[in-house]
């Protein structure tokens, strides 16, 4: 998380160096003909996370909350940095990336059976992470863009990285055969999934905007064709304004959802996590 914190401060310490750019500027940036958007900030997301890890080839397990069973923190803060390209008045490409650590020992309140039969008792002590690298890349096409509107349509790849793991010492029954000083379970996937969406911007003026978008997806292959399957469904709300011409503020609300089943060599299970928040990010155009 440091490092995507450190790039988003960066990013948006170089946005607002560019200000004496923006008392050089002869003309005022117009809604939708910017060619390049750049944009870092902070978002405060809060979670509901679930997993299964089997780790071998067959179905069942039982999934683990992650929040209430593991005590992983429901809230975390993260930096994050996205980059958006108008190649044409109606063409966009868009590419962006955030990372969520999560970590945290507590100890075991009941029983958690998590893995291929692993039962962590209760009274372990636990250590648990989950680290998730996100990297939205998009394609967008204006159906409609004037001073007023723009309306698009969007194609797109989130693809997640995933890594998770627990340690549990002492009190940890493996599979039935009693209990030993010490277990782990980690699982890791990569988890690239398709998605379609709308989005659309109102400019109230060209200083102030206002804009919705929405993504979904929902995949399902055959093993023989690929490692995971599942789907995807994202909401956001955001308003900006320009108070100098290449340099803006923005704040947002985002609910994401994605449920993906996993199935290859490191990890044979589920990943279902939700979250919700506020995002407040500064922008720079060109």
């Amino acid at each position: 998380m440091k490092k995507i914190q450190r790039l988003a401060c960066g990013l948006t310490v170089t946005i607002l160096f560019s200000l004496p750019m923006a008392a050089q500027a002869e003309e005022w940036i117009q809604p939708g003909t910017e060619t390049w958007l750049i944009s870092g900030g902070v978002f405060l997301p809060e979670f509901d996370t679930k997993l299964r890890v089997n780790n071998s080839n067959t179905d069942g397990g039982i999934g683990v909350d992650l929040e209430d069973q593991l005590k992983l923190d429901k809230r975390d803060e993260t930096g994050y940095a996205d980059l958006k390209w108008r190649f044409f008045k109606k063409h966009r490409l868009g590419v962006g990336w955030f990372h969520f650590g999560r970590d945290t020992g507590a100890t075991a309140q009941g029983d958690i059976e998590i893995g291929d039969g692993n039962v962590i008792q209760a009274g372990a002590t636990l250590y648990t992470s989950l680290d998730m690298d996100v990297f939205p890349i998009s394609y967008a096409y204006s159906f409609i863009n004037n001073e007023k509107h723009e309306l698009s349509g969007l194609l797109g790849i989130h693809w997640t990285d995933i890594e998770f793991l627990v340690d549990a010492s002492a009190w940890v029954d493996n599979g039935g055969t009693g209990p030993s000083g010490q277990g782990r379970i980690s699982a890791k996937a990569a988890a690239p999934l398709p998605l379609i969406g709308v989005h659309y911007r109102y400019s109230f003026s060209p200083k102030w905007s206002g804009a919705l978008g929405a993504a979904f997806f929902k995949l399902d292959l055959d093993d023989d064709l690929s490692s995971f399957s599942g789907s995807l469904y994202s909401v956001r709300a955001d308003t900006e304004y320009w108070f100098w011409n290449n340099v803006g503020f923005g704040a947002a609300i985002t609910a994401f959802e994605i449920d993906v089943d996993v199935s290859d060599d490191d990890w044979h299970g589920n990943l279902e996590y939700k979250y919700w928040g506020p995002q407040l990010y500064v922008r720079a155009r060109f």
